[in-house]
């Protein structure tokens, strides 16, 4: 077998992946959003998601009175589902495959499990106590605005 033909073989053996298919940085890519989408499945992202906005609604009186439509308003225009190929992008941009493998090998552990089962909760309370904390300084917080209004 002549030199030239031979570099050609090793050439395209090379340039096949696994299943026939070129290897490409598209490929190394695709791999990168699956496991993105792996890792915000077994994070619960959307359940997290869903719940926070949930709490946020529920506990500001004034977004309770239509809890109903704005639960269907972020249904319809903001929902976990439409933002998840923007929020793959944004931790492609952060992230690189290893560090999602790495991650992803966290929240399979059982404390990466545990903090799955109990931030969802902690995040829930954590918004609730933000939200009781500016009602019960909302008359300075005003106050505060009014000062700083006047004084441009």
């Amino acid at each position: 077998m002549s030199i030239r033909l031979s570099l050609l073989l090793i050439f395209i053996l090379f340039s096949i992946g696994i299943n026939g298919k070129p290897v490409s940085s598209s490929s190394s890519s695709d791999k990168l959003a699956q496991r993105i989408n792996h890792l915000l499945n077994i994070t619960q992202s959307e359940n997290k998601f869903n719940s926070v906005l949930n709490a946020y609604i529920s506990g500001d009186p004034n977004l309770s009175l239509f809890k109903t439509e704005m639960l269907q308003f972020i249904q319809k225009f903001l929902s976990f589902q439409s933002l998840r190929p923007r929020i793959v992008e944004i931790y492609r941009d952060l992230y690189t495959l290893a560090d999602v493998n790495g991650i992803i090998k966290f929240y399979s552990s059982p404390a990466g499990k545990k903090l799955v089962e109990k931030e969802n909760k902690a995040e829930v309370r954590l918004t609730q106590l933000i939200q009781e904390q500016l009602q019960k300084q909302m008359p300075q917080i005003t106050a505060w605005f009014q000062e700083k209004l006047t004084k441009n």
